[in-house]
């Protein structure tokens, strides 16, 4: 499988007796056994390994973004919570008044 890392991580195989090093920045191939795994799986879903949907730059880089996150786990663009609560950072209300 073909894969890219944001992080450096050991990918144990799901019987537990080889592993596969992955370090940070790695685009490439993986065992087939190193995907078939829980913990493979929650590694895509947080964003920390993407699976291009080929080897092209354009695909590696499109994968890339998907699973990018902010702080605390935030997607890119949200807010802090400014605009589902209608408060400042410092608690007050804010007012929509035209002047």
């Amino acid at each position: 499988m073909f894969i890219a890392s944001k992080r450096n991580i050991i990918l144990p195989s799901p019987d537990g007796k080889r592993h596969f090093r992955v370090s940070r920045d790695y685009v490439g191939e993986i065992p087939d056994w190193a995907s078939e795994t829980d913990y493979f799986c929650a590694l895509v879903k947080d964003g920390k390994i993407s699976v291009p949907e080929s080897h092209s730059d354009a695909d590696v880089e499109k994968a890339g973004k998907r699973g990018r996150r902010g702080r605390k786990g935030q997607e890119n663009g949200e807010s802090s919570g400014e605009a589902e609560t209608g408060k400042s950072k410092t608690g007050e209300a804010e007012t929509n008044e035209a002047e």
